[in-house]
């Protein structure tokens, strides 16, 4: 089995990646050797550093077959729709036989989500889904799931993303609901099983009445995340926090990497204590599991622990639970709204998450992702993403008296995703809502085009209008 490439290549990562030879920290990481095997390299690499003329950017490109960025910008009159459905070729892969890469190999073919992103995500490839299912792209739908339920059973758990570097982390778990999109929920029981109890068993946190609930964490390691090896070690030396790396790769399991949602200061992410947190979204998902597999008992235990903990009177709204404070979060992200969604609020909860989306979230280009007005950080205000527009969209258009409001945000997001197509030429990750002649800032490498989610939630929407109108 191949490992993460900061333990094969041990100094010469940390050496490569502390020269910032390459500006993105995941380049290195997805590197492979050209001849030698990684100890030759290592070995060639003590023996010449110690020379007054070794230079490690020529070491580095003489060794190694460094990848590229997928790039999708197209330069035509297609419309945003059409775009989007003839992107699924140029962002589908499959794994070869590539010795020493870092990559995880899969059966079947999938979906990347672009850019810098040249393997697949968990819970990107829920919303990816959705576009393909309105492309009619159901072989390649069904080869992901197959990959998905592949991986369960050789690694235990979905990782974050099929690297080797990702294997300590899952995402957010969509499973049952992507076997729910193509009616297969049966035929994946087991893997739903078998997801079920990694969560339960390396994810779940016990409260002093004996409630069981679920939380992020990495269980593999204490260090520097190998794809953010530069950023995470520059936050490191801000704190004396010893489990600081902990809760950086805590973050990027929740897939909200990085938000002021998880941090003590909001214009500080070295106070980031992601796994103190009983995150709202990640348990309304896990209930959604728990129905999926029949088991009923624990899904209304763990409905009414949602309502017990994180329903908030004074703010009206769903919120992260800090079990270490005993205390709810007072940071409103759209993270609320999923119990909307998956049909855990009440009407009359409904009604003031709604009044909370437009009064608070709603912005000229849809919904920002927090109201942190301070952060800097990609997962906060005014960045808006595919994911959660699709979330809130959907919670509000199933709930009779809130569809016009639904309807509303479906609009300005797929008017600003047309726009910036129609300017560019590219499907964008992440897109700024409230000043929308700005690219959306914020995050540890530049914006990325493609892109998977974007994609599949635009055709989503399209489709969805189209049937109104």
């Amino acid at each position: 089995m191949s490992q993460s490439p900061d333990e094969i290549y041990q100094e010469l990562f940390d050496h490569v990646q502390r020269s910032r030879i390459f500006p993105d920290s995941k380049t290195f990481c997805d590197v492979i050797p050209r001849k030698l095997q990684p100890n030759e390299i290592l070995e060639n690499y003590r023996k010449e550093k110690i020379k007054t003329t070794f230079d490690l950017s020529t070491f580095v490109f003489d060794h190694f077959i460094i990848p590229n960025s997928t790039n999708t910008v197209v330069n035509d009159s297609r419309t945003t729709e059409e775009h989007c459905h003839n992107l699924w070729p140029l962002l589908t892969r499959v794994t070869t036989k590539e010795k020493f890469s870092s990559l995880i190999e899969v059966p079947y073919p999938f979906v990347v989500p672009g850019g810098r992103f040249r393997e697949f995500y968990y819970w990107d490839t829920y919303f990816t889904m959705l576009g393909l299912l309105r492309s009619n792209k159901l072989e390649l739908l069904n080869s992901m799931l197959d990959n998905f339920a592949y991986l369960i059973r050789t690694i235990g758990h979905i990782p974050n993303g099929n690297r080797y570097y990702y294997i300590g982390r899952s995402q957010p778990p969509y499973f049952s609901l992507m076997t729910e999109l193509v009616g297969k929920t049966e035929k994946y029981k087991d893997e739903l099983e078998m997801e079920y109890q990694f969560w339960m068993t390396k994810r779940s946190v016990k409260l002093d009445d004996g409630t069981i609930l679920n939380r992020y964490y990495d269980d593999l390691s204490n260090t520097p995340r190998p794809e953010a090896f530069f950023e995470d070690t520059e936050i490191g030396h801000k704190t004396d926090n010893p489990n600081i790396y902990v809760n950086l790769r805590a973050a990027a399991e929740s897939g909200w990497d990085f938000s002021s949602r998880w941090m003590e200061d909001e214009n500080d992410l070295s106070t980031i204590q992601t796994t103190n947190f009983i995150p709202i979204d990640l348990n309304c998902l896990l209930y959604h599991l728990e129905l999926s597999l029949g088991k009923i008992t624990e899904a209304e235990h763990r409905r009414q622990a949602i309502q017990k903990y994180m329903w908030s009177n004074e703010l009206q709204f769903f919120m992260d639970y800090n079990f270490i404070k005993k205390q709810q979060s007072n940071c409103l992200t759209l993270a609320g709204v999923f119990p909307m969604w998956l049909k855990i609020a009440t009407s009359d909860q409904a009604k003031h998450i709604a009044s909370r989306i437009e009064s608070l979230f709603l912005r000229d280009g849809g919904l920002s992702t927090t109201i942190s007005d301070k952060s800097t950080q990609q997962w906060d205000n005014p960045n808006g993403w595919a994911p959660l527009q699709y979330v809130a969209y959907c919670a509000l258009i199933q709930t009779p008296g809130y569809e016009i409001l639904g309807r509303t945000i479906r609009e300005r997001w797929m008017s600003l995703n047309e726009r910036i197509f129609k300017e560019t030429g590219k499907m964008m990750e992440k897109y700024d809502v409230v000043n929308m002649n700005k690219p959306a800032g914020g995050g540890e490498y530049k914006a990325q085009d493609g892109f998977g989610w974007t994609n599949g939630v635009y055709l989503e929407m399209f489709y969805q209008k189209q049937t109104e109108s």
